[in-house]
């Protein structure tokens, strides 16, 4: 198993949740990474290491699941004060039955962001109007459209991919 190079020591902020983590159900991987900076970074649960991407843009981390499964929300962590022009400011979420037929589910923006933020994957709300129905697919995929003062490359201190309340 790879290790994640450790930058920095601050207090860890851990990601709490009602909803269940499917992420342990899908294999995980991404455009690209820098040595030391791959995708186990992603869910070592330690804000303190990043995946780092290392290469043309748009970057992407991808998620396949073994069987078709309901998402509900995505929560990621990002630390603005640390990353600077690292930091996302634009994601695309991508879903479908395959990764050949990945569709465009949601844009989400972000503003010098400093923490975990989570969001529903689906916009279809539910009959209600209270919440947004889960999404059900086989492979979901994060792109990140663009990065704090254009910047290249990017940094992500953790995903979490939430099935909906069991």
């Amino acid at each position: 198993k790879a290790h994640c190079v450790l930058v920095g020591q601050r207090p860890a902020d851990h990601y709490q949740s009602k909803l269940p983590d499917i992420g342990h159900l899908a294999t995980w991987s991404v455009s690209s990474y820098k040595y030391g900076f791959n995708v186990d970074c992603l869910r070592d649960d330690d804000p303190e290491t990043f995946w780092q991407s290392d290469g043309p843009q748009p970057h992407f981390i991808t998620l396949q699941f073994h069987k078709k499964v309901a998402v509900q929300k995505i929560a990621i962590l990002l630390k603005f004060d640390q990353d600077d022009s690292y930091t996302p400011v634009r994601l695309a979420i991508r879903a479908g039955m395959s990764l050949n037929d990945l569709q465009e589910v949601r844009y989400v923006g972000f503003e010098k962001p400093n923490e975990w933020l989570d969001f529903d994957v689906s916009m279809d709300l539910s009959d209600d109007g209270t919440n947004a129905r889960p999404l059900h697919c086989y492979a979901i995929q994060i792109m990140i459209a663009a990065n704090y003062m254009n910047g290249k490359d990017t940094h992500i201190r953790g995903l979490k991919v939430l099935g909906p309340q069991e």
